[in-house]
């Protein structure tokens, strides 16, 4: 019996920011995707979603690594409003209040958490919140879903994990969470894998 659900935010309740960001940067502005892409997927980025570096580092950093002509307070701006609300998850997500224990589970960045709940007030949405920034943790570490199940106060098979990438999703099956991929705008499909579970929409 199914009581808790966890969901992803970057591709499950808001747009994948970074395939949104490229497109912008280049359209807009000629940056090019590699050295955007290079940049936010580096070590020194996992280690600001985990926590270990702060806003200011980061960024401060990521304007050294850049060629001249390219701002790094623009990328952060344009990446954080590349990530849209996607209003068929915000209405299950409201279907399913009350009837289960609902979790975010998401390998973030606290700033961008704290940005976009200002836009969407998306926080009072779950009863839980498990972010890598506090648990210096981020997908897909075993130890991250590890605290994910912990903070449920279930067991894993009473879980439902949604999320978009398979890798980040993977690592949670041995420990017996189920789990489901979405693909975004294909709602019809969430809904009925949450049925087979006998997840009451």
């Amino acid at each position: 019996m199914i009581k808790a659900i966890a969901f992803d935010l970057g591709g499950v309740l808001f747009a994948e920011g970074k395939s949104v960001l490229v497109k912008k940067l280049s359209g807009d502005y000629q940056y090019d995707p590699s050295i955007v892409l290079n940049l936010l997927n580096s070590p020194k980025s996992i280690d600001l979603r985990k926590g270990l570096v702060s806003d200011a580092e980061f960024w401060s950093w990521a304007q050294e690594q850049l060629p001249e002509g390219y701002d790094a307070q623009l990328i952060k701006k344009e990446w954080y409003d590349s990530y849209l609300l996607d209003k068929d998850i915000k209405a299950l997500i409201e279907k399913l209040q009350g009837k289960y224990k609902l979790l975010v589970f998401s390998g973030n960045i606290e700033s961008r958490v704290e940005y976009l709940d200002q836009k969407y007030g998306f926080r009072k949405l779950f009863d839980i919140e498990v972010y890598s920034h506090d648990y210096h943790l981020c997908k897909p570490e075993k130890e991250f879903v590890e605290a994910m199940i912990k903070a449920s106060g279930v067991k894993p098979e009473e879980i439902v994990y949604i999320d978009d990438k398979e890798k980040d999703a993977a690592v949670a099956r041995p420990f017996g969470v189920n789990v489901i991929l979405y693909s975004r705008g294909n709602i019809t499909q969430l809904l009925n894998e949450l049925k087979n579970y006998q997840v009451s929409v």
